[in-house]
């Protein structure tokens, strides 16, 4: 992630169109949603976009976030009505390395985690119906996927 520090708690930022938006705080983790009925009520309210606006908002945190600590520029207004124009019209603003998102049942994730060896352990965690909310998992290889029993 260009631009941050790799020793600061990380905040991710996620939007979804009739889900909500999630705010993720890790070290120690934290996850707030926004529920979509939220959002939509905002921007009912507001006589605008609600995904896009909070969007901007949230932007707007981390811009002045970084203006703070001399890595960028604070937004103005403008900018802050720009963000929501591009948010709005589904453009990604993102500074991860990459963001994918995708409805699957986790029936559908049990099926094919046995077709990705490496990621057996990651998508068994992902499915699990106990135990703990966050887990790290490894990448699996031939020699050893065989030894992780999900």
């Amino acid at each position: 992630m260009a631009g941050i520090k790799r020793d600061r708690d990380h905040i991710y930022i996620l939007g979804d169109r009739g889900v909500g938006i999630f705010l993720i705080k890790m070290s120690p983790i934290r996850i707030v949603r926004i529920p979509d009925k939220e959002v939509r009520r905002y921007g009912k309210e507001n006589k605008c976009d609600g995904y896009a606006a909070v969007a901007a908002l949230c932007w707007r945190v981390i811009a002045d976030h970084k203006a703070a600590h001399g890595v960028g520029t604070s937004l103005d207004p403008e900018n802050i009505v720009g963000i929501a124009s591009l948010a709005e019209a589904g453009a990604s603003l993102t500074n991860l390395e990459f963001a994918f998102g995708t409805n699957m049942s986790a029936t559908a994730i049990e099926a094919v985690r046995g077709k990705n060896l490496t990621l057996k352990m990651a998508l068994c965690y992902l499915t699990q119906r106990n135990g703990h909310n966050l887990q790290d998992a490894v990448l699996l290889d031939d020699r050893n996927s065989d030894d992780f029993v999900c």
